[in-house]
């Protein structure tokens, strides 16, 4: 985030809605980190999700591409926001399931 506002704050390049709803999201998912790191690991899953499928921007330029099989196509994506989300999911996957036991747990008592 911060390179991506560097770029639009030096350059030619204006900032769209999506720039600004994901500046905003990721200041929040900051303070989360302080307040509570399970909902802020939730919270960045989230995020990442909406950046792949083109709710927020997380870079200065918004490239986005999609996959077709014959006729059928999938929605708009960016793929720097789904690798990162791979990335994500594979490094938090154990705290995501202690996140989900914890949870289920606290709703049987």
């Amino acid at each position: 985030m911060v390179y991506c506002w560097t770029i639009i704050l030096i350059s030619d390049i204006l900032a769209t809605w999506r720039h600004y709803v994901g500046f905003i999201l990721f200041i929040g998912i900051g303070f989360l980190f302080f307040r509570n790191i399970n909902i802020a690991t939730i919270v960045t899953g989230i995020f990442l999700l909406l950046g792949t499928f083109n709710a927020l921007a997380m870079t200065p330029e918004i490239n986005t591409s999609w996959f077709a099989i014959g006729p059928i196509e999938t929605p708009s994506i960016q793929l720097l926001s789904l690798g990162l989300f791979f990335i994500y999911f594979v490094l938090n996957l154990d705290p995501l399931i202690y996140i989900y036991l914890d949870y289920k747990e606290a709703n049987q008592k």
